[in-house]
């Protein structure tokens, strides 16, 4: 699922799905890893410019805290093997 600025419901369900899947998968809920824009790129070896075009194409999914991009591990991993 991608989120949508405009809406704060998409952000919402998201994170219910995360959770749905972190409980079925394991039997109990793994903790969240928020990681930046930098330690994305280094965990996958790839450049900045390619981490923001996969963003905009919706391949990884990110969200905003005020400026600052951040990524949930699990969920660009999840996506990453769909």
């Amino acid at each position: 699922m991608q989120l949508t600025a405009n809406n704060p419901f998409d952000t919402i369900l998201q994170r219910i799905d995360e959770m749905e899947t972190r409980i079925v998968s394991t039997g109990k809920i793994m903790p969240l890893e928020i990681i930046d824009r930098a330690e994305l790129c280094k965990r996958l070896r790839i450049t900045e410019p390619t981490v923001i075009a996969w963003e905009k194409r919706g391949k990884i999914p990110c969200f905003r805290i005020g400026s600052a991009v951040r990524y949930n591990w699990t969920a660009v991993i999840k996506n990453l093997e769909n």
